[in-house]
């Protein structure tokens, strides 16, 4: 175990690294409580850079866990159903009925852009007055057995209304009755669902639109999300159609009343802080499709609804995509942008106004194309990693609006330093210090163990976990700061090697695996830090995943 573990966050002005680097020494930034005795070992520091587009792969999407862009696919449909919704580069590929290929090819397709998750939706509507049956579960544990077998995650919505015309849909009865038949599964599964969208109600789940007008009874509303948090494990999220839908829901007898989520209240288990936003109008039009009608604001600042969302979108997961066929009107990839880094959004849709679903170009067809360029990164405070528009010479090079977005939807974690001992003995606790920056649009919002490794040349990995560690927390930028400085996140800690390591050079490593046993040995679950020069270990079989810091050389004990 790491003794004595500290985790603090810090905005660094540059006087202040200035004033560090004359106390400590460049080759230190050791604690004053952790300073060097004489017998220990010196201290060097390895220093990090961020990811040049013409690096190895450095035009392509960074995989990394429960963030990013996200395919929309159904799950768990009869076998022989029709496969539901254009899908142009499938077409005459794959069956015309429904099979699980249809979205694992759909997923294979995008791996270059780094995709981890897919929006699955399961539709219920064959029993909307009855229980749902044996061979239904069934196919929903497949489907999920196979997200888990490809390395995603699920952007989960059980939904029992396919279009808007309010022809069939369940009571308040049936949705409970079916959660609760849902729970075993959705426990047993929860390793791989990223967050549970609430869902159930009016057409695709959305809460418009339903047969039996529940939208409207708040009621029975507020009942439909404390069940699914009941069947959620208490760890994991639901997502919400609109911001007020929220204070509706939070303000019934059931959970007291609305408080919103904050700093102290985030990740922990009350219903505030599990309850995040999908926003399935994207700036379409004034209103983004309906999320806020309020006039004469509507989706700007100013409006309580679109500022609520600004202030609690810094603790919970948000979700968003564009309408079909640019219906709301033509996204610019900057505008995206801006609002994506405002409201922290973790994933967004690559299905909706894009050729290779439709047919014909759309928005993100033109996010591929426009160029996005440092200065209008700059002016618009946007984050901004070393070396993202620089080739190896320095020279200044453009990327894209879609790569720009590709790559800071969620987290995007960034080394800057690290510092420990060139050499130890056999038995020894040494300090170990990491110095990194979140440039992306939000956190990860599972909680995940950190853990610093000790690697052998014959791939055998001694870990060390770093207890009370939170990176939930390591925000891109103060919340609510109107200037998004980025901070500095610093974890201090104090490596234990075991007394029976044998002599030799060990790589040292920063593995941020997934939190579930079951997927922890996983490298397509742990987190790849953004930098071209921590290198990427996975053993022969595909296990860890570990951000490789640099060497250590291990000596006989004292």
């Amino acid at each position: 175990m790491c003794s004595r573990y500290r985790f603090k966050r810090v905005y660094l002005q540059s006087l202040v690294v200035a004033a560090l680097a004359s106390l400590l020494g460049e080759a230190s930034f050791a604690s004053r409580d952790q300073r060097l005795s004489k017998e220990e070992s010196p201290m060097k520091t390895v220093l990090f850079h961020g990811i040049r587009p013409t690096d190895p792969g450095g035009r392509n999407g960074l995989r990394n866990p429960e963030r990013g862009l996200r395919l929309e696919t159904l799950i768990a449909e009869p076998p022989g159903q029709p496969a539901w919704g254009p899908v142009a580069h499938l077409q005459g590929k794959v069956s015309p009925v429904y099979t699980d290929q249809w979205w694992i090819m759909d997923a294979r397709r995008y791996e270059p852009f780094g995709l981890t998750l897919a929006q699955t939706y399961c539709y219920l509507d064959p029993y909307v007055d009855r229980a749902i049956p044996a061979k239904k579960l069934q196919w929903l544990q497949k489907s999920l057995g196979m997200l888990r077998s490809q390395g995603l995650k699920a952007v989960l919505r059980f939904a029992y209304e396919r279009d808007m015309d309010r022809r069939k849909g369940p009571k308040l009865e049936a949705i409970i009755k079916h959660l609760d038949q849902l729970a075993p599964i959705i426990r047993r599964n929860a390793d791989v669902i990223f967050v549970m969208q609430a869902g159930m109600v009016g057409a695709w789940g959305e809460w418009h639109s339903s047969k039996h007008q529940l939208e409207s009874d708040h009621a029975a509303l507020a009942a439909i999300v404390d069940k699914v948090l009941e069947v959620l494990p208490s760890d994991r999220m639901t997502q919400l159609r609109v911001p007020k839908y929220k204070r509706w829901v939070l303000d019934r007898p059931v959970f007291g009343g609305y408080r919103e989520v904050d700093g102290s209240t985030a990740h922990t288990t009350i219903p505030t802080a599990r309850i995040g936003f999908n926003n399935d109008g994207f700036l379409a039009g004034p209103t983004d499709g309906g999320t806020w009608t309020e006039s004469p604001r509507f989706g700007s600042p100013g409006n309580p609804e679109f500022d609520q969302m600004t202030r609690e979108s810094a603790f919970v997961p948000v979700d968003g995509e564009l309408f079909w066929s640019d219906q709301g009107g033509r996204v610019d990839g900057l505008a995206a942008a801006v609002r994506m880094r405002l409201h922290h959004y973790s994933s967004f849709s690559l299905a909706h106004s894009y050729s290779e679903r439709e047919g014909k170009p759309y928005a993100i067809d033109e996010w591929m194309k426009a160029p996005a360029a440092r200065q209008q990164v700059m002016e618009a405070s946007l984050p901004l990693s070393d070396g993202y528009f620089e080739d190896a010479d320095g020279r200044e090079t453009s990327r894209t609006w879609f790569e720009y977005i590709r790559d800071h939807l969620g987290y995007r974690l960034e080394l800057r330093r690290a510092a420990f001992p060139e050499a130890v003995h056999a038995g020894e606790t040494v300090p170990v210090q990491i110095e990194l920056i979140n440039r992306g649009f939000s956190v990860p919002h599972n909680p995940r163990p950190v853990y610093l490794t000790l690697t052998d040349s014959d791939g055998k990995v001694v870990s060390c976990l770093c207890e009370n560690v939170d990176l939930r927390r390591w925000q891109p930028f103060q919340p609510g700061d109107i200037r998004f400085a980025p901070l500095t996140h610093t974890i201090e800690t104090r490596l234990a090697v075991p007394d029976a390591m044998k002599p030799g050079w060990y790589q040292v490593g920063l593995w941020m695996p997934d939190a579930a046993p079951s997927l922890r040995e996983n490298a397509r679950y742990a987190i790849r830090a953004a930098n071209r020069d921590a290198y990427w270990w996975t053993d022969a079989i595909g296990r860890y995943g570990i951000n490789i810091l640099g060497l250590l050389e291990v000596k006989t004990g004292r």
